[in-house]
């Protein structure tokens, strides 16, 4: 490939190289692609600083249901499960210092779970997914990151740097939302040898983006990932990574001076490759459902394939939940299969993606589990899926 550098080119020319390499995005097929943040940002930014870039993502995962219920009762639905839109700006002042802020809203349906009448019905409606001010410090190895706003949660955007078919299905703590994706507050990343290791610090209201902060206490999260084999290859980075965290959290409104307690305790084993992906991970709530005394847990273990790249491959997921640890006959079994096909390859991957799913998922639950405990059979779900993910990013800056 000519660069702008080699000989026999024009002023012209390899001014208007620099202004193409300028432009593009930061996809060495050989660096990890998914978010490095703090080590890397999106963009190619001029090493020596005073540089400045501002890009435009978008999200759709939507899909075709149908579903066949214990009794007969059989249901088909077309599904948005995700949309979203973000926009980030990235301002490199000095060679060691990038800054900038994020801004993101997402598609929603206007009434709670429970709740019959939201906004002209149910509408889907736009909200605020994530806001937040950014700056990372680069020293050497180290990388120093920090976030203030509305920010993402860390667990979520870590371990899915190893899970490949969010579009399919979320993580498991992500599905029983034992974890909320954003939430008012700030973190601290500490990382190490372009992500050998990673260390992240949350301070948050621990209420959510849904909920103001009702209580004086705040969730305190601790997360260390360590990536003891990582190496590159042609084609893309391999690693491998071992995860773990805790957070002391408080929600709702307190009572007899105290919040409720809403703890997290867990870890996880998640694998990358150009070919394929898999994880194990484990999460227990004490304090769950706005319930303090509830303890319940988690696990999902999950494992894609490209069986003939890009164009066939395949999932696998399983998660199992216990609503209640203490109670026998809480537990909820999910089981996922599915054959998938990209249009584009793994060097885009969640970046510039269009992916369809067509699939299998059983949910089983036991005779004390909900949403309705004691009648099992109300719930236990046969479902046939036809999915498409969209994903793009691009540099408008």
């Amino acid at each position: 490939m000519t660069t702008a550098s080699e000989p026999g080119l024009t002023v012209g020319e390899r001014a208007a190289l620099r202004r193409a390499a300028r432009r593009e995005l930061l996809l060495d097929p050989g660096e990890v692609l998914q978010n490095q943040w703090p080590s890397a940002p999106y963009c190619n930014l001029d090493p020596k600083g005073k540089d400045v870039c501002m890009t435009l993502d978008s999200e759709v995962f939507t899909g075709f249901r149908h579903s066949a219920l214990a009794g007969g009762r059989k249901l088909s639905e077309f599904a948005l499960d995700r949309g979203e839109l973000g926009t980030q700006l990235w301002w490199r002042p000095h060679w060691r210092v990038d800054t900038g802020v994020a801004l993101r809203v997402e598609a929603v349906r206007s009434a709670g779970p429970q709740s019959l009448i939201g906004v002209d019905g149910n509408s889907l409606i736009l909200r605020l997914a994530q806001a937040y001010g950014h700056a990372a410090v680069h020293l050497g190895p180290i990388d120093i990151g920090a976030r203030f706003g509305q920010v993402p949660e860390r667990w979520i955007e870590q371990l899915e740097k190893g899970y490949d078919t969010r579009g399919a299905d979320p993580l498991a703590s992500d599905r029983v939302v034992m974890f909320d994706r954003a939430d008012l507050g700030a973190t601290l990343t500490l990382s190490g040898w372009k992500g050998r290791f990673d260390v992240d610090a949350s301070f948050t209201n621990g209420e959510g983006r849904a909920q103001l902060e009702l209580n004086q206490g705040k969730n305190t999260t601790l997360i260390a990932t360590v990536r003891p084999w990582r190496t590159r290859h042609a084609r893309g980075p391999i690693a491998l990574a071992v995860h773990g965290m805790y957070r002391d959290g408080s929600y709702g409104v307190p009572v007899a001076g105290s919040p409720g307690r809403n703890h997290r305790a867990g870890a996880a084993l998640t694998f990358q490759s150009p070919w394929a992906f898999a994880g194990i991970e484990y999460v227990r709530a004490f304090g769950f459902n706005v319930r303090p005394d509830l303890v319940s847990d988690v696990i999902g273990a999950w494992a894609s394939a490209y069986a003939y790249q890009p164009w066939v491959g395949l999932m696998a997921k399983y998660d199992h939940v216990r609503q209640d640890v203490a109670t026998a006959g809480t537990q909820v079994h999910v089981v996922s299969a599915a054959l998938f096909s990209d249009v584009f390859g793994y060097s885009f991957r969640n970046r510039r993606r269009v992916r369809l799913y067509a699939g299998y998922q059983y949910e089983g639950y036991g005779p004390d589990a909900g949403p309705v405990p004691g009648a099992p059979e109300a719930a236990n779900t046969h479902r046939f899926m036809l999915q498409l993910t969209a994903q793009g990013l691009f540099r408008v800056l």
